[in-house]
């Protein structure tokens, strides 16, 4: 076997295909996705796998998991890749042209050789998210998964109840994963900030965050920090200690359909819950 299933929670609540909406994270040692009807969770699975693998060996292993797990991706009512893209851009709706979109981004470092350039237009923000991902990993789920879309993890962090929330308090959201932080900044329902940090641990996520606060001039009092992804309990305290206003980010609220699901730590999987 080429793969390992890390855990498994389905229900068995009876749903035409048309009304399932499929999402899948990847990271580098795997994948996780879940399966929604409405707002509630029907299905979430995380997976170990050979991310490097060549195309041909990651079909193979997305159709053995994919069948353990009963799954039949087809006829769904949306199905989505979330990549974690290093390289990304945002550009404004009016702006953007498709034919050009590998210009926006070698203006800022070249496209790596593997890798391709893809585009999302996220409608609450008004733009389209411009990012680069491995061609070879992306092409084995779009190939598996026909009507694939493809997007990075700053354009699903930042949906239309992330900023219009943002209306009241500022908001700075971090994803935190594998060496990396993503940090999102949002005022009166507009993006401010959207980039990527190396944080090998909370002090250097910490240290990051701190500095974006100081850099927007944000105040504790008129400020929501959230967080998701690979956070413990220790690291979720010291960070507590700086911000008044701290919270988990669990994506959307869900209703969940079994019992096992109550025990689910639902923000490390925020990216495909929402």
């Amino acid at each position: 076997m080429s793969y390992k299933i890390n855990s498994f929670i389905a229900s068995n609540k009876d749903v035409a295909s048309n009304e399932k909406r499929l999402s899948i994270c990847l990271s580098s040692n795997g994948f996780s996705f879940s399966m929604l009807h409405a707002d509630q969770l029907i299905m979430l699975c995380d997976i170990s796998c050979d991310m490097k693998a060549n195309m041909a060996a990651m079909m193979t292993t997305i159709k053995e998991v994919f069948n353990e797990v009963g799954l039949i991706p087809y006829a769904l009512k949306e199905t989505e890749l979330v990549v974690p893209s290093g390289q990304f851009v945002w550009v404004p709706r009016h702006l953007f042209d498709e034919q050009r979109q590998r210009d926006c981004i070698e203006a800022l470092s070249k496209v790596p050789s593997g890798y391709g350039v893809f585009s999302n237009l996220n409608l609450a923000v008004g733009a389209y998210m411009v990012f680069t991902a491995d061609n070879s990993a992306v092409s084995a789920f779009k190939i598996c998964i026909p009507g694939l879309k493809i997007r990075c993890q700053h354009d699903k962090l930042l949906s239309a109840s992330v900023l219009e929330n943002s209306d009241m308090k500022s908001l700075l959201l971090m994803n935190i994963r594998e060496g990396k932080t993503d940090f999102e900044v949002v005022c009166n329902k507009k993006l401010q900030l959207s980039n990527t940090f190396d944080c090998a641990n909370a002090n250097e996520t910490l240290y990051h965050a701190l500095n974006i606060t100081k850099q927007f001039h944000l105040e504790d009092a008129a400020m929501t920090v959230a967080v998701c992804g690979d956070i413990d309990r220790d690291s979720f305290s010291l960070m507590r200690g700086y911000f008044a206003d701290m919270v988990l980010y669990n994506g959307a609220p869900l209703t969940l359909t079994v019992p096992e699901m109550q025990h689910i730590h639902l923000y490390k999987y925020a990216m495909i819950l929402s």
